[in-house]
């Protein structure tokens, strides 16, 4: 609460600062300001977590408020916005102008969110015996330790910018910024008992998060070419205690015996600890802009780096990207758009270390799962676009686009064994324009994409479990980690085509009426699964009215349709597969 009293002390007294510029001289000073006072009441009969998402859900009336200030002098300008709705949902803005040596501005934002509370209710399950015809044996069970618990959170934001002119030679200017994020309040937290148990637990969760966010830079103008630098840092920490949970004692999930062997496959077990903890990250970055002439065309440019390191593990991940946009006319009535966007990830990859899996069997039969985590960030990304765009009449204009999109995955599904991804794109726009009465837009686009990203574990379970053999010759036990080797049914979420149409037209025969009209449509499918094909269908038209008798008054009215139909992937979670 400190820090936060200090940040907006900072705001106040910029705010004191722009009010001293402007009194001291009033030439040409003109004002302008608007208070409004009033109330709201909300009345939450059924599911108020739902309706009241981001109210504080009182069924009470609360007094509301919104305060407007503007002014402009010889020196420069100066705005005030607030609107307060209630003592969680707040806004407030200051911006301040003087001449073109200064340029701030202030904000403060308060929301409160609220959450309903998962029930847990619809994973249920139970083992069926098909030779008895009834339920029993191993059974998947939740408990709610805080029935009826309210979680809502409260979300702040403070940001402070800064624009210094240091030197009229070559327009050189200093930015600087800085902004907090403090989210407190409560949430649910679900912990996850080993497969022996099969026991969820749910729970409130104290929330204190903590993100400050600091840039600065400068901007300069060398002859032809403006360029600019930024620097960055983040760093984000929670405060609130970490929710623990209760882990059962390691057991055979029916007779409850063989406790020593099935210790011996979980890391923890019979013990108290954190689930679910936020980590404390850092991050830094360094951004490099340049935009200038070249040619008959103009031309901008950056390039980046940055940093983020997970400060409760020590692991870091680090990105490169560049882009470049370059725009020319090639004759009085066409111009091309051409653009170019890269990226490079590359995260660490630990050591994971994990306890001998049945150390100690009478059987003899240990095994080692010791593995080098290869993250599946590591990849490289490239964008490349260009877009003609020609006036075809007075009242025509055309552009169409080609694009190529790429994604190389280094380490995914295995090491030194990555995949890749293309995708190829095709758009046309037709725009018509007859002066301010009439104008349409009509726009198609197409997307083939090549080998889209898919799970390398699968989805499904492919029955019999006599094609695995058992690790222990002396037994026919197979391991539930074996079964791996059964699963099938590649998933992904990307198509392998796209097909997007838009029309949306605007009417104004006089300045009283607006007619606007429009529909949406898209397709998409993926045929190249294993043994599936999925589809998406959506339909969206809508329709607008306005009318407009006078500047007093204004009447609005429409409809909207929205229809959707999917082919998806569905699996039920099954014991024993």
């Amino acid at each position: 609460m400190t820090r936060l009293i200090k940040i907006l002390s900072l705001g106040l007294v910029l705010l004191l600062g722009a009010g001293l510029a402007f009194a001291g001289d009033d030439n040409g000073l003109t004002e302008k300001y608007t208070l409004w006072i009033g109330g709201h009441y909300t009345d939450f009969n059924d599911y108020a977590k739902k309706a009241g998402e981001y109210n504080l859900g009182n069924d009470e009336f609360l007094p509301e408020f919104k305060l407007n200030y503007f002014s402009r002098s010889d020196r420069g300008i100066f705005r005030l916005d607030g609107h307060y709705y209630d003592d969680k949902n707040i806004n407030a803005e200051i911006r301040t102008t003087i001449s073109d040596v200064f340029k701030g501005k202030f904000m403060y934002r308060s929301l409160i969110k609220q959450a309903s509370q998962n029930l847990l209710t619809e994973i249920e399950a139970r083992e069926y015996f098909e030779s008895t015809g009834v339920a029993g044996g191993k059974m998947l069970t939740h408990e709610i330790l805080d029935p009826g618990a309210d979680y809502n959170t409260h979300r702040q934001e403070i940001l402070g910018q800064v624009s210094l002119l240091l030197s009229r030679k070559n327009n050189v200017r200093m930015i600087a910024a800085h902004r907090t994020i403090l989210t407190t309040g409560s949430e649910q937290k679900i912990s996850s008992n080993h497969c022996f148990s099969c026991h969820l637990t749910s729970q409130t969760a104290e929330v204190d998060k903590r993100k400050h966010q600091f840039e600065a830079g400068v901007d300069a103008e060398t002859g032809k070419f403006d360029i600019g630098y930024r620097f960055g840092y983040r760093y984000f920490e929670p405060e609130a205690t970490d929710a623990s949970t209760y882990y059962d004692p390691a057991k055979h999930p029916l007779s409850g015996g063989a406790a020593a062997e099935f210790s011996s496959r979980v890391i923890y077990h019979d013990s108290t600890m954190a689930f679910s903890t936020y980590p404390t990250t850092e991050k830094t970055s360094h951004k490099v802009r340049v935009k200038g002439d070249v040619g008959k065309g103009r031309f901008s440019g950056a390039a980046g780096y940055s940093r983020a390191e997970n400060k409760n593990t020590s692991l870091t991940t680090d990105a490169w990207s560049g882009s470049l946009n370059y725009t020319v006319p090639l004759n009085p009535k066409t111009r091309l758009v051409a653009k170019f966007a890269a990226t490079r990830l590359s995260a660490d990859d630990p050591f994971i270390d994990l306890p001998t899996w049945r150390d100690g069997a009478t059987d003899g039969n240990e095994y080692n799962f010791d593995y080098t985590r290869y993250s599946a960030l590591d990849r490289r990304t490239g964008k490349l676009t260009a877009e003609l765009i020609t006036r075809l009449n007075k009242k025509m204009t055309l552009s169409v686009l080609a694009g190529y999109d790429r994604v190389e995955r280094y380490d995914y599904p295995l090491p030194d064994d990555g995949t890749e991804t293309s995708k190829l794109i095709g758009q046309a726009k037709l725009r018509i324009r007859k002066g301010l009465k009439y104008s349409s837009t009509v726009k198609y686009r197409f997307e083939s994409i090549s080998d889209p990203y898919v799970s390398a574990r699968g989805m499904f379970e492919e029955s019999g479990h006599d094609v695995l053999t058992p690790l222990v010759p002396t037994s026919t036990w197979i391991f539930y980690f074996q079964r791996e080797d059964l699963r099938y049914q590649d998933i992904t979420t990307q198509p392998t085509q796209v097909h997007q149409f838009e029309w949306r037209s605007n009417y104004r025969p006089n300045n009283k009426v607006v007619v606007n009209l429009g529909v949406k449509g898209k397709y998409d499918k993926n045929g190249d699964l294993d043994s599936l094909d999925v589809e998406h269908f959506s339909l969206a038209p809508n329709l607008n009215f306005n009318l407009i008798p006078d500047q007093r008054w204004a009447l609005t009215a429409g409809y909207a349709y929205n229809y959707d139909k999917s082919r998806l992937p569905v699996t039920v979670a099954l014991f024993d597969g």
